[in-house]
This record gives structure tokens, C-alpha cells and sequence, in this order.
């Protein structure tokens, strides 16, 4: 009698067991109110870097939704009755993994579908076309190229500059020109570019060479005046009133800042107003000073005396 008591009570142990197993399953899916799982998710199409999914429906009411997951990312929304999506701009070298639920308004969702997985290939294509560089600006002291833009199968496109086979800008988005100063004349100067993609897949440009006028012209600009401006954290806002030369016009004068008697940088070309940095902690005293195209410095205008944080 003992031993049927206890086999009568491991059945109902057994039946309980199997009621809440499927209680739980029910209120993951249409049995709970939400959506039923969707099936049969398969790849219908794919090129390098992109992918076509596709997937059997759910049965559903009221506000439902599709969920694509490539785990562990967020989900991409599809909303019934399309049962289907492309994904681009995925990135090369790389496997992705995809499943695809259905869940309503109110959080109930449906189990996940059968996954699909898709592997892109290396990236192994340079930016195109290469670029093409020329020779835009030409003064004694100064040469200007500009280049040709190049576009990429994946990724943003990267440009580095040679000058005489040492990088004098490297590895800049978007600028497609550039102005060497303070050359000197009558010397020859060999330029090119090489535009890259996230993979370091490279395009060469052509290479150029480029030799400065040598030029007679010994007289400096006058020096800038009125030299105004404002400190704000370590950044001088400066303007001045802009000079004159005997045979450059406006547009040729270059003005560099000097930060305590030390030049700063190359400085604006033809401008009026620029953005200098304190170089040391305390008081510290900017001017300008006006370069012409045969390289003729001219005296410093007024000084500004900033107290530099930093």
C-alpha cells in the first residue's frame, strides 16, 4: 500500500510539473497574450557587406511588432505583415548572428526563431578613384596643391600629404587642399597624396614637383595696428587692422601671432582675426606680425598681455 501511495504521489508531482511548464511556455507566447513565434528565419539574398532576411509570420493582435536581434545589439523593428529586411554597411571581416521575435505593446514575446549567422569577407578594395593632385598656389615663399576626392566601398576616406617624402598632414578627413609657407625661393619641393580606408587599403596620387620664383622684393609689409581681443580659458581671441605691402595685395599678406617674441604656428593668410593658445602658465604678451610672399617680415603690432591659466 506504501509503494502505490508513493507512485500515485510522483505522478501528480509529474502532472503538476508539466502544467506549469506549460503555463510558462503559454505566457511567452499567443497562449499569454502576445504574439506566436516566427519560424523558418532564412538568408534570401546577400552581397559583401550587406544581408536579406526573411522569416514565416506570427499570428498575432492588436500592437505587435517584429524584433531582428544579432545578439548581444538591440533589435531592428519590423512592423507586420512585412516579414522581411536588408541590412547594409556591415562591416568586413566580421560574422554576424541573427535571430527574429515577435512582441507586443504590453512586453509579451514570442520565443526566438531559429538563427541564421552570415561571415562578410575582408576588406580588401582601396579608396577609388585615386586621387589626383595639382599645384593650385605659387608665390617665392609659398606653394598650394589641392587633390581630387577619393570614395570607399566601407568606410570615411583618410588623406595624408607628402612633402618631399616626410608627411606634413596625415591622416585628415574631408581637406583637400594645402598651403606650405616660409619655403625658400628658387628651391624645388615634391609633393603627393595617399588617401586610405579604415582597413589601410591605400591609394597613391601622382606625384608632383613644384620649384619656388625666386623674387626681388626686399621691402617688408607695414606692420598690423589696433591688435584687440579677449582671453577666454587659454584661447587669445585676437583681431587687427590689416596691412599693406608695396607689391603684394591683401589677400597675399600673411599674419603669424608670437606668443612672448616665439612664433606660434603658420598663421592666416590674407585674414584679419584668429585664435591663438597660451604656451606656458602667467602672463604672456601676443602680437602679429605681416609676412609678404617673398618672405618680408614686418615689425609686431601692439602687444595684448593675457594672464594664462594654463
Amino acid at each position: 500500500m506504501l509503494f502505490r501511495r508513493h507512485v500515485f504521489a510522483a505522478v501528480v508531482l509529474v502532472l503538476a510539473a508539466t502544467v506549469v511548464v506549460g503555463a510558462a511556455s503559454a505566457a511567452r507566447g499567443a497562449g499569454g497574450g502576445g504574439p506566436s513565434t516566427p519560424t523558418n528565419l532564412r538568408i534570401t539574398a546577400t552581397t559583401d557587406y550587406s544581408i536579406s532576411l526573411a522569416w514565416d509570420a506570427s499570428r498575432g493582435s492588436g500592437d505587435w511588432w517584429y524584433c531582428v536581434q544579432r545578439p548581444p545589439a538591440g533589435c531592428i523593428r519590423v512592423n507586420p505583415p512585412q516579414t522581411s529586411i536588408t541590412i547594409t554597411n556591415l562591416m568586413p571581416d566580421t560574422t554576424f548572428t541573427y535571430v527574429v521575435y515577435a512582441i507586443n505593446s504590453r512586453g509579451h514575446r514570442s520565443g526566438d526563431s531559429n538563427s541564421v549567422t552570415y561571415t562578410t569577407p575582408p576588406d580588401v578594395t582601396p579608396p577609388a578613384p585615386a586621387p589626383q593632385l595639382s599645384q593650385t598656389y605659387l608665390r617665392p615663399t609659398r606653394i598650394g596643391v589641392s587633390w581630387t576626392a577619393s570614395t570607399d566601398n566601407t568606410s570615411q576616406v583618410w588623406y595624408t600629404l607628402y612633402h618631399n617624402g616626410e608627411p606634413q598632414i596625415w591622416d585628415v578627413i574631408g581637406l583637400r587642399s594645402y598651403t606650405l609657407f616660409n619655403l625658400e625661393q628658387g628651391t624645388t619641393h615634391e609633393f603627393k597624396v595617399v588617401a586610405r580606408d579604415r582597413y589601410f587599403n591605400l591609394a597613391e596620387s601622382n606625384v608632383i614637383s613644384v620649384t619656388t620664383p625666386t623674387s626681388t622684393d626686399t621691402t617688408p609689409p607695414t606692420a598690423p595696428t589696433n591688435l584687440t581681443g579677449q582671453l577666454i580659458e587659454n584661447e587669445a581671441w585676437i583681431s587687427w587692422t590689416q596691412s599693406t605691402d608695396d607689391t603684394d595685395p591683401p589677400s597675399d599678406i600673411l599674419y603669424d601671432t608670437y606668443v612672448d617674441d616665439q612664433r606660434t604656428a603658420d598663421g592666416i593668410l590674407g585674414g584679419g582675426s584668429t585664435v591663438a593658445y597660451c604656451q606656458t602658465f602667467g602672463l604672456a604678451t601676443f602680437t602679429v606680425r605681416a609676412v609678404d610672399s617673398s618672405g618680408n617680415v614686418s615689425e609686431p603690432s601692439n602687444g595684448l598681455t593675457f594672464n594664462c591659466p594654463f
